[in-house]
């Protein structure tokens, strides 16, 4: 199906209501929410783990966060568990957080060094007592959880370098300006031995079966791309204000480098929390349009891009909808690969090199880092390598508006083909690497009845496709297709005393199609997660959520070639009516 009549699709239920603007009634005030223990929930799949207990855990972070505002991240000394060293067949990073009284939602982020593990956002409290937790599989990040300490002078890796003590930090801005509420945090990593799958035992699947590219096996080095005043200031994280706030670091890469990948983290706050719902008007420099970029350049050579999924943090929207069952990544923000493999060439002279990162189109703010994974050739100080091909054309970017008064429309479309491809040669050969990157960008704001009523529509469609060739033998190759719309419309009507009374529908999803080839064995993986969502906020003066109802019904679906997993979870009033799990393909089949 196009994404066109995808976006109809979705649309067509919410367009058949255009002629209620202001005519649905106020409905009256729910009961006060009881006083009990909430737990709230991420309905995706738990991690996957051997079929043992961990081998060791260690207990790194503990603090309650209760007027933290403007502070530094809190931190504590990080060292291997010395019962049990690597290796390691997988580790799991295991926050376990509470909270005290009614708060807001806050961004977090868990950084080990310097480079970003986790970036998360606490839930909505709508009462005492809820809690929740997150699990993640942080296995890809061995080698700085081995030797976390980084050289003092310029990364270097000469393990007779003088080294900084490691630390393991975490920022949690927390105020009780407005709300009462304090956060209670445990942060612990799990440590585990031996295989992951015991014979005759059914497959377990993870929370995030994805392929990291061509490459199984995790870095060599990890050298974050972040804010080195961290530790003293507002996080590592950067801080973007608008497209031309450029945020740069310096690096010099190992001359025996022979592979790399970009990890970016990104999250959108203040006047860009809704940026994929922003209009386009010509009036207003505000209203630029719902269409950001994430532009990562080497040495002023672009090297890649991203356009964010669009997150729906719990305090958005309606907070309601979100109580207890988190929106789509809320818990666990999505990271970005950029494989920078073919522009490893360029950055082996010993010299230091500009990584660049910058927000198209962005408005005050956005919370940005990254985390350089490196390869190294053991048997090799120095290789070789070029970048060939770098065909960067401009993307067709097309904008269109239509406004009188406060009723409109207006459009945004996009989309680019950009290629890269560089060769390494090191002692596992002439690797020659591919890069072709697509991106297809659609959104669509249309306001009408005076203002009363807003229906927004994006589309995020991306393919990314890696092939490997050795001595001009093709060994490898790798695509990954993502897909992320979002359809939303609200009503507006006066809720009397000043107040706003806003009827919400919405659906939203993420799609990611993955499939690799090697040593001529095929692998391919589905994850598809969407949710649904409808009901009433009364907002009051200062724009918080007075009282509100709203139901949510969440479906998360993996698949394989091996095995099937499917998750229904169905919320009215804030109560769970339905939480199934099936891992029949059947049942997959018919969702």
């Amino acid at each position: 199906m196009s994404s066109t009549n995808y976006l109809v699709l979705l649309l067509l239920p919410m367009l058949l209501h255009r002629g209620a603007v202001t005519s649905f009634p106020i409905p009256q005030p729910p009961p006060a929410p009881e006083n009990t223990t909430l737990e709230y929930i991420d309905p995706t799949l738990p991690p996957l783990l051997p079929d043992r207990s961990p081998k060791c855990s260690i207990m790194v972070l503990q603090h309650v966060f209760a007027d933290t505002a403007g502070a530094p991240p809190i931190s504590a000394p990080y060292s291997p568990p010395l019962d049990c060293p690597s290796p390691w067949s997988r580790v799991v990073l295991d926050l376990s957080a509470s909270a005290s009284d009614l708060q807001k939602d806050r961004v977090a982020a868990i950084w080990l060094s310097g480079a970003e593990l986790l970036r998360t956002s606490t839930p909505y409290p709508l009462s005492p007592g809820v809690f929740w937790r997150v699990r993640k599989d942080i296995t890809r990040y061995t080698s700085l959880l081995r030797s976390p300490s980084l050289p003092d002078d310029d990364n270097s890796t000469d393990p007779s370098s003088s080294t900084s003590p490691a630390f393991i930090s975490m920022m949690l801005e927390n105020s009780n300006s407005t709300f009462p509420g304090f956060y209670s945090v445990n942060v612990s990593i799990h440590f585990y031995r031996g295989g992951v799958k015991t014979e005759g035992e059914p497959i377990r699947l993870s929370a995030h079966p994805v392929i990291r590219g061509l490459y199984r096996d995790p870095a060599d080095l990890i050298l974050p791309v972040s804010n080195e005043l961290g530790e003293c200031g507002h996080g590592f994280w950067f801080r973007v204000h608008n497209e031309s706030d450029s945020q740069l670091v310096t690096l010099t890469i190992p001359n025996n480098t022979y592979r790399a990948v970009l990890e970016l983290y990104v999250s959108h706050h203040s006047l860009d929390e809704y940026w994929y719902a922003n209009p386009l008007r010509a009036s207003d420099s505000k209203a630029n349009g719902g269409f950001r970029q994430v532009v990562v350049t080497i040495d002023n050579l672009y090297a890649g891009s991203v356009v964010p999924f669009p997150l729906v943090y719990p305090g958005s929207i309606n907070p309601f909808f979100w109580a207890p069952v988190a929106a789509i990544g809320a818990y666990d923000f999505p990271s970005y690969d950029l494989d920078l493999t073919p522009f490893v060439g360029l950055l082996l002279n010993g010299r230091e090199h500009e990584f660049r990162l910058a927000v198209k189109d962005s408005r005050p703010f956005w919370l940005v880092s990254g985390n350089l994974h490196l390869w190294l050739d053991a048997w090799s100080d120095g290789v070789e390598g070029a970048l060939v091909r770098h065909r960067v054309p401009p993307m067709r970017l097309s904008r269109q508006a239509s406004w009188r008064g406060k009723d409109g429309k207006s459009a945004v479309d996009g989309q680019v083909i950009v290629r890269f491809l560089g060769w390494v040669c090191s002692s596992k050969g002439n690797v020659t690497t591919s890069i072709r990157q697509r991106l297809k960008f659609k959104s669509r704001v249309e306001v009408v009845g005076k203002g009363a009523v807003k229906q927004a529509a994006m589309e995020v469609k991306t393919r990314m496709d890696v092939k490997e060739s050795v001595n001009r033998a093709m060994t490898g190759k790798a695509s990954v297709s993502v897909e992320a719309p979002l359809v939303m419309r609200t009503e507006r009507a006066s809720g009397g005393g000043g107040t706003v009374l806003e009827r919400t529908s919405m659906v939203h999803g993420l799609t990611e199609e993955r499939s690799m080839e090697t040593k001529g064995e095929l692998e391919s993986s589905t994850v598809a997660d969407r949710q649904e969502a409808v009901g009433s906020v009364l907002v009051g003066r200062d724009g918080r959520a007075v009282w509100g109802g709203g139901d949510t019904k969440s479906v998360y679906l993996f698949r394989n070639q091996k095995a099937c997993y499917l998750r229904t979870v169905n919320v009215m009033g804030g109560k769970v009516t339905e939480d199934v799990e099936t891992a029949a393909c059947d049942a997959v089949a018919d969702a």
